[in-house]
């Protein structure tokens, strides 16, 4: 089943990685709707002090340290056993410098009053209601351990993990069935400015959203198909022996959607081969532009489109040609009306000389 907090974790790693390279400023991102509605609290294990109740905060700290990137793991990768103080999680944020890295642990905290005497022993039955559910959801770090060296990650070919998990599920990878494109959590944003990729997309990562997007399809399917109240279901008539081919399968599938997030997480590549850097989102002040600059672009396109017109001559041959012209059609009606000119003939030129000038070149260049 898909986690609200998991997600929080994939966007912070992913584009605060972004932000410890110089790649992406906190300003343009920190409004990303997966935060809405969650806190993010930092602390120090060894005497529980809040380090930082906001991860702008522990980002920038972070970067005037040194620190060069961030990277999402299991906690049991580290052969630490979960903190006491974490009562739901499984991740670790590993924080990584040029010459050690610090772990994380990430989940929910445990309330020490949980263990109080005074509460029976009663798993499953709160003895009092529970209120947190008016209020935001709370992502707790824990800082466990600080190690000396580096901890290296292996980049991902997303072609052949896109095959395995092909082979291994048996289904199409990436799925037609999924919208093209990068994965936006939530789908529908509590404000445009606020709509960004899960993680950051481009070239380098097109693939990684195809493939996670499938995974989360596949997911929510079996989900619906397995749930103990879809009487409708084919899963419910099964015997116990396809149930359990069934089941296994979810189970590989699960697998293969931890493996997955982690890795997109992970992924910080700004360049796949030759293709261009990542294309980052915009800041929210050049999503909607103010109305003068909507004025001003419209009179520099309408300045431009004058210039560009076609039907205007541009060629120098083209130019010359009308500039006869027009001096003909002066000398004749000078001819016509003047009789002045009746006598000298030769004068026309002289005089409809100027306003041949003046029409073609003076006028024609405003």
């Amino acid at each position: 089943m898909q986690s609200a907090s998991i997600h929080r974790q994939i966007a912070l790693v992913s584009y605060g990685t972004q932000f410890l390279r110089d790649k992406l400023a906190l300003d343009d991102w920190y409004r990303h709707g997966i935060f809405f509605g969650a806190r993010l609290q930092f602390r120090h294990l060894g005497d529980h002090v809040l380090l930082a109740d906001d991860f702008t905060w522990w980002l920038g700290i972070l970067k005037q340290s040194g620190a060069v990137r961030l990277s999402l793991h299991l906690m049991a990768e580290f052969g630490i056993a979960r903190p006491a103080v974490i009562d739901d999680g499984d991740y670790a944020v590993v924080v990584h410098f040029a010459d050690r890295h610090q772990i994380w642990a990430v989940g929910v905290e445990r309330p020490a009053w949980r263990d109080h005497p005074l509460v029976p022993d009663v798993p499953g039955i709160p003895i009092f209601p529970d209120a947190t559910h008016w209020g935001g959801e709370i992502d707790s770090y824990w800082c466990v351990e600080e190690r000396h060296g580096r901890l290296d990650l292996p980049e991902t070919n997303w072609k052949t993990l896109a095959n395995s998990i092909a082979t291994d599920l048996e289904i199409t990878i990436p799925s037609s069935l999924v919208p093209p494109g990068p994965i936006y959590l939530p789908s529908t944003p509590p404000a445009p400015w606020a709509k960004f990729a899960l993680f950051p997309s481009g070239s380098a990562t097109l693939l990684a959203h195809g493939i996670l997007a499938s995974l989360y399809r596949e997911q929510a399917t079996f989900e619906n198909d397995t749930h103990c109240k879809n009487d409708s279901s084919d899963y419910q008539g099964l015997d116990a022996e396809s149930a359990a081919k069934v089941n296994d399968w979810g189970r590989r599938l699960a697998s293969w959607v931890s493996e997955l997030e982690m890795r997109c997480a992970n992924e910080c590549r700004q360049r796949a081969s030759s293709d261009e850097g990542i294309p980052l989102p915009l800041p929210p002040a050049a999503a909607k532009p103010p109305a003068h600059s909507k004025t001003l672009n419209a009179r520099q396109d309408e300045q431009t489109s004058v210039h560009a017109d076609p039907a205007r001559p541009q060629g120098k041959w083209l130019r010359r040609i009308v500039f006869v012209v027009v001096l003909a059609v002066v000398c004749l009606l000078l001819l016509a009306f003047a009789h002045i000119v009746a006598a000298w003939p030769w004068l026309s030129v002289m005089i409809g000389l100027p306003f041949a000038v003046y029409t073609v070149y003076v006028k024609g260049e405003r």
